[in-house]
């Protein structure tokens, strides 16, 4: 699994964990037997991608809530090599390739909203605000640099 699929994965796990249905059935005890009816498993940890997505529509009902769905035995695997080969774990951006990251922006005359826009399309990840720049990785970081480095040399040239 890519760090990138890590991330969107807790991503995923997040949104679920602070859905109102999640908190209702969380607050009656119920949520471990909610995903083995749905799923056979006793904890989202457990899910690949595709079925947390799907619980996460199921929960903002836009899907069918339906019992013994079929497992994704792919995405698990995935899911469970991954956590088996924690050997290292990346290293995240600096405070200065964030800033510099905020400087080529100014530059650009980009404000939140394009910036985190361009993030989003250069790194695949999802940004909601800009204080989750300082989450990502050195090596993302550096490819949002790269690229905003580009667009200002063509703008320099024009």
């Amino acid at each position: 699994m890519t760090s990138n699929q890590e991330i969107y994965r807790k991503q995923l796990i997040a949104r679920i964990h602070l859905n109102s249905q999640y908190q209702q059935i969380k607050a009656y005890d119920a949520w471990s037997e909610w995903l083995e009816a749905r799923f056979g498993v006793r904890s989202c940890k457990e899910l690949s991608i595709g079925e947390l997505k799907m619980a996460l529509n199921i929960l903002l009902g836009n899907t069918e809530d339906k019992t013994g769905l079929k497992p994704d035995w792919a995405g698990r695997n995935l899911v469970k090599n991954a956590s088996n080969n924690k050997t290292h774990t990346p290293k995240m951006a600096s405070g200065s390739q964030v800033n510099y990251i905020h400087e080529l922006a100014d530059r650009l005359g980009l404000d939140e909203l394009g910036l985190m826009k361009f993030c989003m399309k250069q790194t695949k990840i999802l940004f909601s605000k800009q204080e989750q720049l300082y989450k990502i990785s050195s090596a993302n970081a550096t490819k949002i640099i790269i690229g905003l480095e580009r667009i200002v040399k063509f703008k320099e040239k024009k």
